[in-house]
């Protein structure tokens, strides 16, 4: 069985904890903060595959925060001997736009995700972020942890070359 391999993926995903109960840097409940992501997945071998993407992410928090990255990692398939769940550990490098100002961040990333059909995924993104946007308004470099639940629908898959 073969669901995704050398396909391009769309996802959206929404920050849970902001969503929920917001947190307490004046952010409230309902606060919305999305990750929109393309990924290419590679051809599988016995493990899984490669995948490479690009993603962007708007927080609409007190001030407005926009982070465009590329990130690049590997899927697992049939975990815990299941199939419909995978696993990937992923690294990104982008840049975070706050207050007209541009700055280099890095990333680290696990994503869960479940098949619910052969074209659609419920997705969990666990994220850590360097937040240079900090160390420029506030003098302090923190890394934050995001959870992003989802989905994920495959655009289409490319034709293998014979």
């Amino acid at each position: 069985m073969s669901y995704s391999q050398n396909a391009l993926n769309f996802s959206l995903h929404q920050d849970l904890k902001l969503l929920a109960i917001g947190d307490n840097r004046g952010n409230d409940a309902g606060t919305i903060n999305f990750v929109a992501r393309i990924k290419y997945e590679g051809k599988d071998n016995s493990l899984g595959y490669f995948v490479y993407g690009l993603e962007y992410e708007n927080a609409f928090l007190t001030t407005k925060y926009t982070r465009y990255a590329a990130f690049t990692g590997f899927t697992f398939m049939d975990i815990f001997n299941d199939y419909n769940l995978q696993v990937t550990p992923s690294v990104g490098i982008g840049n975070i736009h706050r207050e007209n100002t541009n700055l280099l961040s890095f990333s680290a990333s696990l994503q869960l995700e479940y098949f619910l059909s052969e074209r659609v995924r419920l997705s969990f993104l666990n994220q850590i972020t360097e937040r240079s946007d900090l160390e420029f308004l506030y003098g302090k470099l923190e890394y934050r942890y995001s959870f992003f639940f989802g989905i994920e629908i495959q655009l289409f898959k490319f034709k293998p070359k014979y």
